[in-house]
């Protein structure tokens, strides 16, 4: 039996069969570094702040992000509930006033794109490979 058994042998053979194999996370990797540097980015966080105005003007205080409402309103346990609903009502509606999704899109977008222009040999590599990945997936079925 190959070291790390057969599924260690199956995955190498389909996603590192070689010295140069880029790992099939990669991509996932960057991305989540992008969002990482846009919710640290100034227009980002001048922006989460009129949010966390707007809610606390519709009775939501000290929630300073959208990922924090479901944990500071105790929505854990009933997120279809009639408490949760109008939540989302007032987070949606805040989220419209001070365009959040659209400059925090556009920020993510930019730190995207400076990603894919650092990364653009391995990104090509990477199509390439997943191309043969998949071919060769397909081979075995």
């Amino acid at each position: 039996m190959p070291a790390g058994g057969c599924a260690r042998e199956g995955y190498r053979k389909l996603y590192a069969p070689t010295r140069d194999s880029v790992d099939l996370l990669f991509t996932f990797g960057l991305a989540s570094e992008a969002h990482d540097r846009s919710k640290r980015d100034s227009r980002v966080v001048a922006v989460l702040k009129k949010w966390s105005a707007c809610m606390d003007k519709s009775g939501y205080s000290g929630i300073e992000t959208p990922y924090d409402v479901v944990d500071e309103l105790g929505l854990d346990d009933d997120k279809g509930g009639p408490k949760a609903v109008t939540a989302a009502k007032a987070d949606v509606a805040c989220k419209r006033r001070v365009n959040l999704v659209g400059i925090w899109a556009a920020v993510e977008k930019a730190y995207q794109q400076r990603l894919v222009d650092e990364h653009a040999e391995t990104l090509a590599l990477y199509k390439k490979q997943r191309e043969a990945r998949f071919k060769l997936a397909a081979s075995l079925a």
